[in-house]
């Protein structure tokens, strides 16, 4: 086995439970998804730990090249059907995983939650931080997060960049004005609540040979809108370094967005559905689920 050990220090809100939660969740509702066992895991105190199965093989992002064409077209396809088992992987709420055992949603932990400061704002006494019943819901709770952010966070967490021309004052402001547009007139049509990893790339895709050993890597993990699985962008399965491997890359990827479309008709998904999949999802929710800057003055 593999004894991973934390510093508490390095930790995001959450981030130990909701990745043992969502292992343990897909153990029992996605048999087609490899992830590694779970042993032991401790989530608070000063020596937080998890101990889980040691993985043999070697990262697919480290490997890709080595592959001949046959065996990337087989590849792709793994990915895709594992893209597929997540949208067909449903949930009531937007939400993290609270629980190794009855999977309750619980808690987000998501990068644009947590990082340059935020992550210790992450608490209801703060924002609403999940589970969220609606799009809506989750959408407001974003703007509330940066409002707070920008109103507690010392000088040192704010990016000073973003406020050559708009004062922080300024700028919560345009926040209050832009979610109290969205309470009143906001209105969207929930797309359905699935499992989303949060980084699925190459490098969390463990392979031997051309067999996928496991997906790890689930601390960002959720329940979340379909559209968010993909978002538009598909799946990196190589680093991308210079020009070359960014064209290799963008290539692949359209052939596992292709594959997954292939598959979700094969399976039963209709137009609209298979739309959300491989769509950008609702520009307003994208917006919010990202690092929010200033607009020009």
């Amino acid at each position: 086995f593999t004894l991973r050990l934390l510093k508490p220090d390095t930790l995001l809100p959450h981030q130990i439970l909701n990745e043992v939660a969502s292992i343990s969740l897909i153990s029992a509702r996605c048999p087609n998804i490899p992830v590694p066992k779970i042993y032991a895991f401790r989530a608070d105190g000063p020596n937080p730990f998890v101990a889980q199965e040691y993985i043999d093989g070697e990262p697919l992002s480290s490997i890709w090249n080595c592959y001949t064409e046959v065996e990337k077209h087989s590849v792709a396809l793994t990915i895709a059907k594992i893209i597929v088992d997540m949208g067909e992987t449903c949930f009531s709420a937007i939400g993290g995983f609270a629980s190794p055992t009855s999977y309750a949603l619980g808690p987000t932990v998501e990068g644009s939650k947590l990082f340059k400061g935020r992550g210790k704002f992450h608490s209801n006494r703060c924002y609403p931080i999940s589970p969220y019943k609606t799009t809506k819901e989750y959408i407001l709770a974003c703007y509330n997060k940066e409002i707070y952010h920008c109103t507690h966070a010392p000088a040192s967490d704010i990016d000073s960049n973003f406020f050559e021309l708009t004062s922080v004052k300024d700028f919560v402001q345009q926040l209050r004005d832009k979610k109290r547009q969205l309470e009143t007139s906001f209105i969207t049509e929930d797309e359905p609540f699935v499992l989303v990893h949060g980084d699925f790339h190459g490098r969390n895709i463990i392979m031997h040979g051309t067999q996928m050993q496991a997906v790890l890597d689930w601390e960002f993990a959720g329940a979340y809108v379909t559209s968010t699985l993909l978002g538009g962008m598909g799946v990196d399965v190589l680093e991308v370094i210079d020009n070359e491997s960014e064209e290799k890359n963008a290539l692949w990827n359209r052939e596992i967005v292709r594959r997954v479309e292939e598959t979700a008709r094969q399976r039963g998904w209709d137009e609209k559905e298979s739309a959300l999949l491989l769509g950008n999802g609702d520009p307003v929710l994208c917006q919010a689920r990202i690092e929010m800057v200033p607009s020009d003055p």
